[in-house]
C-alpha cells in the first residue's frame, strides 16, 4: 500500500512539534552559511509510524523550503504542486532508503557545505584526525555507493556506524538523534576546513592514535545500537548529550 505524502508549506503558524522542530533545526544550519545557495533536503524519522517528515529546497536563493511526510517501505514521490526540484523523487528515495538500511538513525541532513563539499576533490577520504571526529562521525569520510539507477546500496561504508559520507559533491550526515545530527553537520565543516587547509601548506597530518580510535568507535556503536532498541520500540532515544 502506498502511503500518500503529505505537503505542508513553511509556515510558523499551526505547526506540529515535528515540524516546529525541523524548522528550527533547519534555520541553525542556514544561520550559520552552511546551506549555501546549492539543493539541501533534512529529514528526521517519526519513531512508531514508519515515516519521515523531509524539508528540502531546490537550487537557487528563490526556492523556498517545502516539508512532506513520507513512508519509508513505500515512499511515494508523487507530491503534487508545482515545485522546481527536478530530483526530489530520487531524494526522497534516498531518505527512505537510507533509513530502512540503518535503523539507528533518527536524522539525515544531505547538502553542499562550504568546506566539506570539497572533500570529493581529494584523492583520499577524509582521515579520522581529531578526537571529537572519531567519537561522532566514527570513521574516515567515504563516498556512499549508488547502483546505476542512484539508489543507495548497501555496503561496509554504509553498515561501518559511520555518520559523515560523500555522495558526488554532496555531503550527507546521519546521527541517532536529531541534535546529534545537526551537530555533527557543523563538526565535519569544522574538522574539513581544518585538514584542507592544513594539509594545502605542504605538512602531513597525523591520525588519532589506533587505541583512541577505538575506543571512540565502541562507544559510537554502543549509542548507536541504543538508539536503534528505542527506534523499535517507537520511542525517541533519550539519555544522549549533544556532545
Amino acid at each position: 500500500m502506498i502511503h500518500l505524502a503529505k505537503k505542508t508549506k513553511a509556515k510558523l503558524k499551526n505547526q506540529t512539534p515535528d515540524e516546529w522542530e525541523i524548522h528550527d533545526l533547519w534555520n541553525r544550519l542556514e544561520s550559520k552559511g552552511l546551506f549555501q545557495n546549492e539543493a539541501v533536503s533534512l529529514s528526521f524519522l517519526l519513531p512508531g509510524l514508519g515515516q519521515f517528515i523531509l524539508m528540502v529546497k531546490g537550487e537557487g536563493k528563490k526556492s523556498k523550503p517545502m516539508v512532506w511526510i513520507h513512508s519509508i517501505q513505500n515512499p511515494n514521490t508523487m507530491v503534487g504542486d508545482k515545485n522546481d526540484i527536478h530530483f526530489l523523487p530520487s531524494l526522497i528515495r534516498f531518505h527512505a532508503d537510507l533509513y530502512s538500511e540503518r535503523p539507528d538513525v533518527g536524522a539525515i541532513v544531505r547538502f553542499s557545505p562550504p568546506w566539506s563539499s570539497k572533500l570529493s576533490y581529494l584523492d583520499h577520504p577524509l582521515p579520522l584526525v581529531f578526537d571529537e571526529q572519531c567519537r561522532q562521525l566514527g570513521a574516515s569520510v567515504n563516498q556512499l555507493p549508488l547502483d546505476s539507477n542512484g539508489k543507495l546500496l548497501p555496503s561496509p561504508v554504509l553498515h561501518s556506524g559511520a555518520n559523515g559520507f560523500l555522495l558526488g559533491e554532496e555531503v550527507v550526515i546521519t546521527s541517532v538523534t536529531r541534535e546529534k545530527a545537526i551537530y555533527n553537520c557543523e563538526l565535519i565543516e569544522k574538522c574539513a576546513k581544518a585538514y584542507l587547509l592544513a594539509i594545502a601548506t605542504g605538512g602531513s597530518v597525523r591520525k588519532i592514535p589506533w587505541f583512541v580510535r577505538f575506543i571512540a568507535k565502541s562507544r559510537l556503536l554502543k549509542d548507536e545500537k541504543k538508539a536503534m532498541e528505542f527506534y523499535k520500540r517507537g520511542e525517541r532515544p533519550t539519555g544522549f548529550k549533544a556532545y
